[in-house]
């Protein structure tokens, strides 16, 4: 019994709060002072419902009662309960009651209705866990007789709005909330709202199927029209989001105030949406009360007659008869998405029968019954709900709801039979679990607190209306399933309904799909073709889109070029040096490589060049071999004279080499060889022609030393030494920077393959020291230029140094200025090449004549023969062991046809024939008769 005072031994300052719990309020009808269904039973039930309309002068004031989405939902939860109460398989020996509120689809007016919720809810926390409030009889202190003090869930409330204001507050006291209808992407947040669920899915998945309705039709160009409401605002923004990657635009969304807008602003966002001229689909993301409105604005400026929209409706206005009723014309052809329209088995015949008696039960089905068949119950109260009405009939007792005065079941109430079935399986499991399933309420069940049923609501199963499995998503969502439906005209009696078109749900491959049955249709007027909506053409497949500057939803269509891809509608990528677009123009795919190999005729033309090169060398060094002891082979210097033909034979040789198919070995070869052959070739010739230079020209004075390092080992080791500067030159460059490939590309349609450093001219390092050798070559051959005609190769090797110059003077630029990697390696082949064959042609060439073709002067008097411009002595007699004294004449002894001169040396009273450098060349072949030490 309910107490009228109260005593507590805590703080006097909840003296006010306690109030509530021990006095009942006061100025309330049927004992709280408002409305509300009590429909008794074991576990309570807390529901909210919009049975009225908001009021358009305040948000905690309602308008006249909703037929539609009022009191349908409200009767089939009543409906479900009945049937679930009779059901023995659930809740045995127990029954569900429900407390169910009218919101008036006001977000202020829900909370205030709530709060009898939360005052349950705290004097069940006084009663179960921690009591604070006590009556004067100890008693815990109670709300209404306890009729809120057991409720353990709540259901509703419909919009998104409502929903989340309640949610915010249900959260607080950790009691579990299910929405039948509120689609809001933020009722997902399991952090900000724990506690909450819903049966139908997320406005995420009605974005895209949204959108998978616009690329159907190929509607690029949309306009889009939503509310300021929580549900316009995230709905909008999830679809603007989701279609951030698409070719689809939607340009100058309007949006609604709520409760500021009048007439003349509806009249106005269809002004705004008519003035750009290729729109022709307009997205509604209202609540039905708006779109009604705008509705009629469209109806007022006749635009079902000038441009005759394409409406695209969401779940908060579709399949409303009140939205479209008087304007069917200007709605026809409208296209929405719905979650699921199922059919409550048994709803129609239940609904249909109920009667004016039925107030008892549910006290607003009076006021239901005179709006439907407009009408005044006899007896019934004026209330301030239908004191506008003015219904001066009485309504006749035989009257009766049915389809043909307008009765049509909601397509979404199944939604509130699912909601009611979650709660009911979720109590079963629970039941189960704590009473063993045994018949009727146990002890462990009298109270339930939040966060032991919120485990049971989120592993609930059961079958729905559809016989498909229903459960929560793991955000608290319901499965993913839409129905696709089409407002037409039905052309044999000219009446218009909402059709079933198609749905949208996860496939078996968990993926959403778009499935229509081609039975849309547009309006009969147009012969059911949809108009298009869109502010460009389609480009084609390898053009991108160039939005304008005026409206960033049109586009002109451009080419992304001849080397580059197209990365999406609007952008596009440049291909890689190297690569180059497919013909679809969607990917760059590598050009092939070009490089040299022995296949290309100018690699051809360069190793029978070299191979020649190479037959020639090795039939001189044969002749060499053959004639090694013959005079002129043996002034020559053989063993320099054979290191110089192995420096010729390795210039040939890499060629192969450098025209070879490049690779780090055949790289590495390269760049060592370029600068090692030349090296070997003008060390034995700078050896050479120092040793006679140091021979022909010692030091003046008696005391100058002997002349050194001249035998042939000596001047072996003098080759390697300058070899080895080289080698060593070369072994570092390769390990400071290793032989790789590299690709270049002379346009953006060639990719070589080269050794790197060919681009780059680095290679021409290795000529630097070849250089400085050549250098000394031609000082040395100048200073020995007045030797005898044996030993004398000034002309050759400066012929030699001249043609090697002029060789590689023409070889730079060419190599440089070319284009052509073939040019390029072919050039430095036969470079190589030319400079073998002219050592050849100027050094050997000639003795080679002598050999072959003059044999009688090869000969140890032609050889030793002077030089014809000047005879040369020796200016240093001291380095030949001659003694300072030493007297000099000359006799002529004349015979036969020549005069033979002979010149002799008078040393103590004798003469004796004097040594010139010729001879002792000549007589020791090697230098063996020269008696100065090494």
């Amino acid at each position: 019994m309910e107490l009228s005072y109260f005593t507590f031994s805590r703080k006097a300052s909840c003296l006010t709060l306690i109030t509530v719990f021990c006095f009942p309020p006061i100025n309330f009808v049927n004992g709280i002072g408002k409305l509300y269904v009590n429909y008794s039973g074991d576990i309570t039930l807390g529901a909210l419902f919009p049975v009225h309309r908001r009021g358009s002068g305040s948000e905690t004031t309602c308008d006249k009662i909703q037929l539609e989405d009022g009191i349908q939902p409200l009767e089939a939860l009543l409906y479900t309960l009945n049937k679930i109460n009779r059901d023995e398989t659930i809740l045995p020996g127990i029954k569900i009651g429900v407390l169910a509120l009218d919101t008036c689809d006001s977000t202020h007016y829900a909370l205030e209705q709530s709060l009898d919720f939360i005052k349950g809810f705290i004097a069940h926390f006084n009663q179960y866990h921690r009591t604070e409030f006590e009556c004067a009889d100890g008693s815990p202190a109670r709300f209404l007789n306890g009729r809120f003090d057991r409720v353990v869930g709540v259901i509703g409330g419909q919009s998104s709005s409502v929903s989340i204001q309640v949610a915010n507050l249900l959260r607080l006291f950790q009691v579990p909330q299910i929405s039948y209808m509120s689609t809001s992407p933020q009722l997902s947040n399991r952090e900000r709202f724990p506690f909450f669920f819903r049966t139908v899915p997320s406005d995420v998945n009605q974005a895209h199927a949204i959108l998978d309705i616009l690329r159907y039709f190929n509607w690029t160009y949309v306009a889009v029209v939503y509310s300021d409401s929580e549900y316009g605002i995230h709905c909008y923004e999830t679809l603007r989001d989701v279609a951030i990657n698409d070719t689809i635009c939607f340009t100058t969304p309007q949006r609604v105030i709520r409760d500021q807008f009048g007439a003349s602003d509806y009249d106005q966002i269809i002004r705004n949406i008519n003035t750009i001229n290729d729109i022709r689909v307009v997205i509604l993301i209202l609540e039905k009360e708006y779109t009604k409105e705008l509705i009629h604005a469209a109806a007022r400026l006749d635009v079902h007659r000038k441009r005759k929209y394409v409406w695209i409706g969401t779940d908060a206005w579709s399949l409303r008869e009140s939205v479209v009723l008087g304007f069917e014309e200007v709605v026809e052809g409208a296209i929405a998405i719905q979650p699921l329209v199922s059919h409550v088995e048994g709803f129609d015949e239940y609904f249909t029968q109920l009667t004016p008696d039925h107030i008892q039960q549910n006290p607003w089905f009076g006021e239901f019954w005179e709006e439907y068949f407009h009408c005044k119950l006899e007896g019934s109260p004026v209330t301030k709900f239908n004191e506008l009405y003015n219904y001066n009939t009485t309504c006749s007792t035989d009257l009766r709801i049915s389809p043909k005065n307008g009765y049509t079941q909601q397509a979404f109430i199944h939604f509130v039979r699912d909601a009611v079935y979650a709660f009911a399986y979720a109590l079963h499991n629970m039941h189960i679990d704590r009473c063993g399933g045994v018949p009727g309420l146990c002890d462990d069940m009298k109270h339930i607190d939040g966060p032991q049923l919120i485990d049971y609501l989120a592993n609930v199963t059961f079958k729905d209306e559809e016989e498909s499995l229903f459960r929560f998503v793991k955000v608290g969502d319901g499965p993913t399933r839409y129905t696709i439906v089409n407002f037409q005209q039905i052309p044999e009696n000219g009446t218009f309904k909402w059709t079933k078109v198609g749905n949208y749900s996860l496939t078996e491959n968990e993926t959403l799909e778009l499935k229509l049955d081609g039975t849309f249709r547009y309006r009969v007027s147009e012969n059911g073709i949809y108009p298009s909506s869109n502010c460009a053409q389609p480009c084609a497949p390898y053009e991108i889109k160039v939005r304008e500057r005026d409206d960033s939803c049109c586009w002109k269509c451009r080419s992304c070029g001849t080397y580059a891809v197209k990365h999406d509608d609007f952008h596009c990528d440049e291909c890689d040096l190297g690569f180059y677009p497919d013909k679809s123009l969607s990917i760059c795919l590598p050009i092939p490589e070009e490089y040299i190999d022995y296949k290309n005729p100018w690699a051809i033309g360069a190793m029978g060049f070299a191979t020649f090169g190479i037959l020639i060398t090795l039939f001189v060094g044969l002749v060499f071999w053959s004639y090694n002891d013959t005079p002129i082979i043996k002034a020559a210097g053989r063993e320099l004279s054979y290191i110089l033909l192995l420096g010729i034979l390795l210039s040939f040789s890499v060629t192969f080499f450098i025209v070879a198919e490049p690779n780090s070995i055949t790289c590495g070869i390269m760049r060592f060889f370029l600068g090692f052959c030349p090296t070997l070739c003008y060390a034995a010739i700078v050896t050479k022609t120092n040793r006679i230079a140091r021979i022909f020209h010692p030091k003046p004075g008696n005391s100058a030393p002997k002349t050194k390092y001249i035998s042939p080992m000596s001047q072996m080791i003098i080759v390697g030494l300058l070899t080895f500067v080289d080698v060593v030159i070369n072994i570092i460059w390769i390990y400071w920077d290793p032989p790789r490939l590299t690709w270049i590309h002379p346009n953006r349609e060639t990719r070589l393959k080269i050794c790197e450093g060919l681009d780059t001219y680095s290679y021409m390092v290795g000529f630097i020291y070849p250089i400085i050798l050549i250098g000394f070559c031609t000082i040395y051959a100048i200073q020995t230029r007045k030797c005898p005609g044996g030993f004398n190769e000034t002309k050759y090797i400066a012929f030699t140094n001249y043609t090697i110059i002029i060789i590689w003077l023409a070889f730079l630029p060419l190599y440089i200025a070319s284009t052509s990697n073939s040019i390029r390696v072919v050039t430095l082949a036969i470079s190589l090449s030319l400079s073998g064959l002219v050592e050849l042609s100027c050094l050997f060439f000639p003795k080679l004549y002598i050999v072959l073709c003059k044999p009688e002067k090869n000969t140890k008097e032609v050889v030793m023969a002077p030089n014809r411009s000047s005879f040369v002595t020796l200016s240093n007699t001291a380095s030949l062991g001659i003694p300072s004294g030493l007297t000099t004449q000359t006799h002529s002894q004349s015979g036969g046809i020549g005069t033979e001169e002979k010149t002799n040396h008078y040393v103590n009273g004798k003469y004796k024939k004097r040594l010139y450098p010729e001879g002792i060349l000549i007589t020791n072949g090697n230098l063996l008769e020269l008696s100065s030490s090494e």
